[in-house]
């Protein structure tokens, strides 16, 4: 190699160290600061597994992104982009082959200098072992990732920057900023929630919005676009009675804060979000994480992840009408649409918004989320009611197109049941007992046809409880037990709830030699931190959750068999009153790939205590144990 090329190259380093800095990079030596995240050159050889694979080799810059996960950097002189991203695809492919305790999943080439400009090429290696390009807004991104985008790039397993939806993680900690400016501003924690509604919604039909020096005006500018909103889905009285921001006297004091949290949407993209997930849902859960609200209301919002299982689980399809009768801000319904967008074309998801996706909600302050999450994808017009589901029936009547919500439970001789699917997360422990989970089951299975499945989430003690086995015995006499998931034990932390998913087909009586598939789910590809569940970095949830997820899918829709797993996954009869996956399960044996995880998981963990470095350690300051929950 010529000098004159070494010294180009040497140059770009500086530069290099710089951009990772700004980029949110702590560019130090993990050798000699803990929380340091880059090595340059025979530094990483140091690190006994990135050594395994190195050998003699010098990538130009090897960066940390978690504890297993790592970036190589490669710099060459202007003009040699494609040797450059070669040569770093290079080294990552040898430290993956030499270690299985981490992996090198980003690679980026860097050709250049002061003068002449850099260009910047990236490869993300995703999980079936194919290299793509890193792009975002669908051209080559030309830039070095910040550490937040190789954390989400991880996370998703996509290499596509501008179809990554923000992790759990994140949405906590952008509802713990837009809650601390609620605070400071005396707002109620019932309205939060609402009020970020009301700008997404102002930010959908004007993406100019933003404060002008008035704050009467700012005020208003919000309200009037909000309001065309709710007047399109014929939902004016709705908001008329919310009151969600009054004007006038006192305007003052919110309008600032209102324009900062404007600023924090727009710079996460928070309504492209809102248009994928129940991001609503996110932010009124934690607002009131701290309160009694939810806990009064009975409130225990269904997690996405599990949402996602549940729509997967029953395989919602663009034929379908789907039914949530407790509907909350409508996390199922999001789910249901969500899997049908997937392979719908644009008429035929706008068809399946319109018609195919109903709900039903007491609370006027969460019914409204739900009615803003519809209006994101398209409807809202007319398939959300506030009112309690126990009462009301959802059915088709002749010479009508379209199923119509009615009061009381009689299917009259000219009606028919119409809903083919129906997922719902019931409220717990109501007072009242009229209002228990189980009558919510009822509700739900006298709107569905023949062969109709359902999907519940209910506690534990529905399905073991003796004053419940009447029911658990009725519910056979008429209808088809197909599986029973035993759910994390802290799925709903910090609300202590042991949970189960219930999976029941309508109409054909459970016969006592029928198989049950029975799961114990005790991981679900999250940890606990701080008071919230999160994603473990670099586990996306559908790729955890995936192979669950298709054992329901073959056995709910086609009675396909799956490889059992003892004490696991399993296919019995009922032979018990009770309906638990513990009483139906054999005893767990550890095969040898779990054994396998353990060896490797106790290495890891060695590891990182040998290098001083804490888990995530560079985006996240808090003592979290290597593997989850908190110390």
């Amino acid at each position: 190699m010529k000098k004159s090329t070494r010294v180009s190259e040497y140059r770009s380093y500086s530069w290099i160290k710089e951009q990772l800095k700004n980029k949110g990079w702590n560019p130090a030596n993990p050798n000699v600061e803990s929380r340091g995240q880059v090595w340059e050159q025979n530094e990483a050889q140091s690190h006994p597994e990135l050594a395994k694979g190195l050998g003699a080799q010098k990538p130009e810059f090897v960066a940390r992104i978690t504890d297993i996960s790592f970036w190589v950097i490669e710099a060459k002189q202007s003009g040699e982009i494609g040797n450059a991203i070669d040569e770093a695809q290079m080294y990552a492919d040898n430290i993956n082959t030499g270690s299985t305790i981490v992996q090198a999943r980003l690679a980026t080439g860097v050709a250049g200098d002061d003068q002449s400009g850099y260009v910047i090429r990236t490869k993300y290696l995703n999980s079936s072992g194919q290299w793509e390009k890193v792009t975002a807004d669908d051209q080559v991104y030309g830039e070095l990732l910040t550490n937040r985008e190789a954390l989400r790039i991880i996370a998703a397993d996509s290499a596509n920057l501008s179809d990554i939806p923000l992790t759990v993680a994140e949405v906590v900690e952008i509802g713990k900023y837009i809650n601390s400016k609620f605070h400071s501003a005396k707002v109620t924690k019932e309205r939060r929630a609402l009020i970020v509604a009301s700008l997404l919604l102002a930010l959908e039909r004007d993406p100019s919005l933003s404060y002008r020096n008035s704050d009467s005006v700012f005020i208003a500018d919000v309200n009037s676009r909000a309001r065309e909103a709710f007047a399109y889905a014929g939902k004016e009285d709705l908001w008329d009675r919310l009151g969600v921001l009054p004007e006038g006297d006192g305007s003052d004091k919110i309008a600032v804060v209102l324009s900062e949290i404007l600023i924090k949407l727009k710079f996460h993209d928070l309504l492209n979000t809102a248009r994928s997930t129940d991001l609503l849902g996110s932010f009124f859960e934690s607002f009131l994480r701290y309160g009694n609200t939810s806990k009064d209301l009975g409130i225990v919002l269904t997690p996405r992840h599990l949402c996602w299982l549940a729509a997967e689980a029953v395989g919602v399809t663009k034929y379908d009408v789907v039914y949530d009768p407790a509907v909350g801000t409508g996390g199922f319904l999001v789910a249901a649409f969500n899997r049908v967008t997937e392979s719908a074309t644009p008429m035929e998801r706008d068809e399946f918004a319109s018609n195919g996706v109903f709900g039903v909600e007491q609370s006027d302050h969460v019914a409204a989320l739900a009615f803003v999450n519809m209006y994101f994808r398209g409807d809202g017009k007319h398939n959300l009611k506030i009112d309690s589901s126990l009462g009301l029936r959802l059915n088709l009547t002749d010479g009508y197109e379209k199923l119509s919500f009615k009061e009381g439970k009689t299917i009259q001789d000219d009606e028919f049941p119409a809903v083919t699917k129906v997922l719902m997360n019931p409220p717990f422990s109501l007072p009242d007992a009229n209002e228990a989970e189980i009558f919510f089951v009822d509700a739900g299975l006298r709107q569905l046809v023949r062969n109709g499945l359902l999907f519940a989430v209910l506690p534990a003690s529905v399905l073991y409880d003796s004053q419940y086995s009447a029911w658990r015995e009725e519910l056979l006499e008429q209808n088809t037990l197909l599986s029973v998931i035993a759910l994390p034990t802290d799925l709903f932390y910090p609300v202590a709830t042991e949970t189960v998913g219930v999976v029941l087909r309508k109409g054909i009586q459970h016969g006592r030699q029928n198989s049950v598939l029975w799961i114990r789910l005790t991981d679900d590809g999250f940890k606990k931190k701080k008071g919230y569940r999160v994603e473990r970095y670099g586990i996306g949830y559908k790729e955890f959750l995936s192979p669950v997820a298709a054992a329901l899918r073959r056995w709910v829709q086609s009675g396909i068999e799956t490889l059992e797993t003892a004490g696991r996954l399993e296919f019995r009869p009922l032979e018990h009153a009770e309906w638990l996956p513990q009483a139906h399960l054999g005893t767990g044996i550890l095969l040898d790939e779990d054994f396998e995880w353990q060896v490797r998981e106790t290495y890891r963990q060695m590891l990182t205590q040998q290098l001083q470095v804490p888990f995530e350690a560079a985006n996240d300051h808090s003592h979290d144990d290597v593997f989850g929950g908190e110390r």
